[in-house]
């Protein structure tokens, strides 16, 4: 098994800069892969130097080696880390520390503190803290039936969850849900497809990510 390395992203906040609103934020992944970025927004990867990719204000990846860091600002402000690896291997990477992260180590109050919020569900999924487990139909490719995947889920009162599918290749599907409604996924551009699309019939959701397909019915996100 291989050991779980330290991967460390930092990048500025200042404006003005290439990579401004990069969060400053440290994650553990299941790779040795080491990550770190100084405060003029130069990130690299294993001492070498990465590029820097915005996709977007809540989203950003790190290339560099032959790896790709993702970083995922989800709608509660927390963050979602995950890795791609030089033969598409792939997978979550915990969140150690992250600058105005409640309950994350170096982001505000600590985790169990008098008052302090409980962690995000996507924080808690990286972690594998599930609220339950299952299997849920699915499919990795287009046009594929569907078939069974494994999943597990961390739940908020009031529809908010993360649910992480371990799709047929052994690979990880991160999906967010909002109030009762799915609203994004962790893709990456090094998926190829990154649409995200979901609809509800009664009480199960449709998702479709990139080319992938899942059906996630309500209880698994209600607890009901």
């Amino acid at each position: 098994m291989k050991r779980l390395l330290p991967v460390v992203i930092a990048a500025t906040l200042a404006a003005g800069t290439a990579h401004a609103g990069v969060p400053i934020f440290s994650a553990e992944c299941p790779t040795g892969i080491n990550v770190d970025a100084d405060r003029k927004g130069t990130v690299r990867i294993n001492g070498k130097k990465a590029k820097v990719k915005k996709v977007n204000n809540e989203y950003y990846e790190a290339r560099g080696g032959g790896v790709t860091i993702s970083v995922a600002i989800n709608p509660d402000k927390s963050l979602t880390v995950s890795y791609t690896g030089k033969h598409r291997e792939n997978g979550m990477c915990k969140v150690l520390a992250a600058a105005g992260q409640p309950g994350v180590p170096g982001g505000g109050a600590a985790a169990g503190s008098a008052g302090s919020p409980r962690e995000s569900t996507a924080a808690r999924a990286g972690q594998g803290k599930f609220d339950a487990t299952g299997q849920i139909p699915c499919a990795q490719h287009k046009g594929q039936p569907m078939g069974q995947c494994k999943y597990g889920v961390a739940r908020d009162p009031g529809g908010t969850a993360t649910v992480v599918v371990t799709r047929p290749d052994g690979r990880t599907r991160a999906i967010f849900f909002e109030k009762g409604k799915a609203v994004s996924a962790d893709l990456s551009q090094a998926d190829g497809n990154m649409t995200f699309h979901a609809t509800k019939e009664s009480d199960l959701f449709l998702i479709r990510a990139g080319d992938e397909r899942y059906e996630i019915p309500e209880a698994v996100i209600t607890g009901g």
